[in-house]
């Protein structure tokens, strides 16, 4: 009876300590990193301003490139053109703490994609082919947004980041 008992106690604790393994927890990612092996895809991006979740007023930063309820994200990064005429080149990436927000993080840089699309209709309309070109990843717990001229080269960058 005792010898079944811890028996079913073992399996009991194993079988928690592979719940808990499995909560589908953020991996620990360097933004910074992220940034540099998807911008150093191609010589194309200058001139460019990285915001993260570093910074004094992540949240504030975030809101605007999502309205995705902060506490869902463990982290981001978005690196823009610092004069943004004339140019829309942007990566944006969003860390979900959870596995299961991810369909969300990837809605929300939808929707950031349109409303630059939006904007960029009413002042600069050379920049809408790239911004229909843009691509939208994910990889993991990560969703990102790629717009610039070589979007593929940078999509790549981004999924091989990954795999090290």
């Amino acid at each position: 009876m005792i010898k079944k008992a811890i028996a079913l106690f073992s399996t009991f604790c194993i079988l928690l300590c592979l719940c808990a393994c499995s909560s589908g927890s953020a991996r620990d990612i360097s933004m910074y990193d992220l940034k540099d092996a998807m911008a150093g895809a191609t010589d194309k991006f200058s001139d460019m301003t990285y915001a993260s979740s570093a910074d004094d007023d992540a949240k504030g930063i975030f809101a605007n490139i999502s309205d995705m309820d902060y506490s869902k994200v463990n982290s981001f990064m978005i690196y823009y053109a610092t004069n943004g005429t004339g140019n829309a080149d942007e990566i944006a990436v969003i860390q979900v703490k959870n596995s299961k927000d991810l369909t969300e993080a990837r809605q929300a840089l939808e929707a950031h994609l349109e409303k630059r699309k939006s904007l960029y209709a009413t002042y600069d309309k050379s920049q809408l082919k790239k911004l229909d070109a843009a691509r939208i990843a994910t990889n993991g717990d990560c969703a990102a947004l790629i717009v610039g001229d070589e979007a593929d080269k940078i999509y790549d960058a981004f999924q091989n980041f990954f795999e090290k």
